[in-house]
């Protein structure tokens, strides 16, 4: 259309400008230099209603960006147009946290397979011998720290080590052991209590500043598996950050992170991340990933996807190594995570 515009303006003015016969009336001279002018300010208004529209959009997009950063740094929630859409939980009340039973100890032969390290001034487990080993040892020693007795309350499927396949920042395993289950209403819950040697980070640069900023507060909050049956087939995550079902925190206000039962041997979930879900739905999809069971919480393996992780270890990330929050030096810090 705008090609046609500017063609016609061209023709137009050409026509005007050339020298006419004689039998040319002053009349036909005069409609072609109106038609001319007719169509420069329909052009000019079309173009100034595009600016304004650009222009808007982008002021919108930045606006919004600038909300975000303050809802990541600050927690300010209520500025709009932002404010109209983040996500609110429909969970109501609080976890009885004591429910879950502190961390039993990490065996001493599993201590000797892994380095402490110095990152950030926090200090963190690094596993060490090849990438088939150090992908066992660390799950090993997920498993070892967050199998307790409530566990065994949760469905088998959402119990042991996750590979987190396809994820696009460098977190790579996690564990969901650490939980037990609650319902409201038809809605099943499994709320897993965060904790430190649950969540592994490529020792990157990349790798190491992500863990830093995740993990650099007091392990507090957890991740509640909401699903419309103990089925667990399809259901959401709702990450807390304290006890109260209702204090999600500000990313998990940004959109739907779903769970969404995957056909074929194993477990695997697809980990839909749909931004602004609460306005556009599913269309604005992005770093969704599989999370695939890669361990049993029995340490048994789980095939393929075990395989497929340690050759994914073995060739992707070769040469990098794995690393988890160490958990707090003493029981009194165990203690007081249950406060």
């Amino acid at each position: 259309w705008l090609k046609l515009e500017c063609g016609s303006l061209f023709f137009l003015c050409s026509s005007a400008t050339q020298a006419r016969p004689p039998h040319a009336s002053a009349m036909t001279a005069a409609m072609l230099e109106t038609g001319g002018a007719w169509l420069l300010a329909n052009w000019m208004r079309t173009m100034t209603v595009a600016l304004y529209a650009v222009g808007s959009l982008v002021g919108v997009v930045l606006l919004i960006i600038l909300e975000v950063l303050c809802l990541l740094f600050c927690e300010i929630r209520w500025l709009p147009p932002l404010s109209c859409m983040l996500e609110t939980s429909p969970l109501t009340g609080t976890f009885d946290r004591t429910s879950v039973p502190p961390h039993p100890p990490v065996p001493q032969a599993l201590l000797n397979r892994m380095e402490k390290v110095e990152i950030r001034g926090m200090t963190w487990y690094r596993a060490l011998g090849t990438a088939a080993e150090r992908a066992q040892t660390i799950c090993k020693a997920m498993l070892a720290y967050n199998v307790v007795s409530t566990t065994a309350n949760v469905p088998a499927e959402l119990q042991g080590v996750f590979w987190m396949d396809g994820n696009a920042i460098p977190e790579e395993l996690a564990c969901l052991t650490y939980a037990s289950t609650d319902s409201q209403g038809s809605t099943f819950l499994v709320p897993k209590v965060n904790g430190t040697l649950s969540w592994s980070y490529l020792d990157s640069s990349f790798g190491q500043f992500l863990a830093w900023f995740q993990e650099k507060g007091e392990s507090t909050g957890m991740q509640v598996f909401a699903f419309p049956s103990p089925a667990v087939q399809n259901g959401r995550i709702w990450s807390c950050r304290s006890f109260n079902y209702a204090d999600i925190n500000w990313l998990t206000s940004l959109g739907l992170w779903s769970m969404e039962r995957l056909p074929g041997p194993g477990v695997d979930y697809k980990r839909g991340c749909y931004w602004f879900h609460k306005v556009v739905g599913k269309r604005m999809e992005f770093g969704s990933y599989t999370l695939r069971k890669i361990m049993h919480a029995d340490g048994s393996s789980v095939q393929p996807a075990y395989d497929d992780f340690v050759r994914y270890m073995e060739t992707t990330n070769k040469d990098l190594k794995m690393i988890m929050e160490a958990p707090p030096p003493n029981p009194e810090g165990e203690k007081a995570l249950l406060m």
